[in-house]
């Protein structure tokens, strides 16, 4: 039960934060590809996803199972999202740094939410 509140609830926020860092770019306030910029954001989406599926069935059982998990899990996300960045240097995608800059911010302020509701959630239950 708690898995699934966790989960609805930080999918929610996720696709808020995501939303309102791509209507910027489509405003125009910052200057990049809309299209690459655009990919990068369904990349971080799929990196945070595919996180859920990991934590969550660590949030209904003991902290020491849960504190594994979320290491673990912060880990894959760094390593997924370092990986990412390895990706556009090697093929050398034009407007590197601003999009690079764009996804690191993107991804630092979801990880910073995402470990925020987890340890909130996990000190209100316990």
């Amino acid at each position: 039960m708690k898995s699934k509140q966790f989960s609805l609830r930080f999918i929610v926020l996720l696709v808020f934060v995501l939303s309102l860092h791509s209507l910027l770019v489509f405003a125009k306030v910052f200057t990049v590809d809309f299209t690459k910029f655009i990919g990068l954001e369904i990349v971080l989406f799929v990196i945070y996803g595919l996180g859920i599926i990991v934590i969550a069935p660590g949030l209904d059982k003991n902290p020491e199972n849960f504190v594994g998990r979320f290491l673990v899990l912060t880990t894959v996300q760094l390593l997924a999202a370092m990986s990412v960045l390895a990706a556009m240097a090697y093929v050398k995608v034009p407007e590197m740094r601003e999009l690079s800059l764009h996804f690191i911010s993107a991804f630092v302020l979801a990880l910073g939410i995402q470990s925020y509701l987890l340890v909130r959630w996990v000190n209100k239950t316990n």
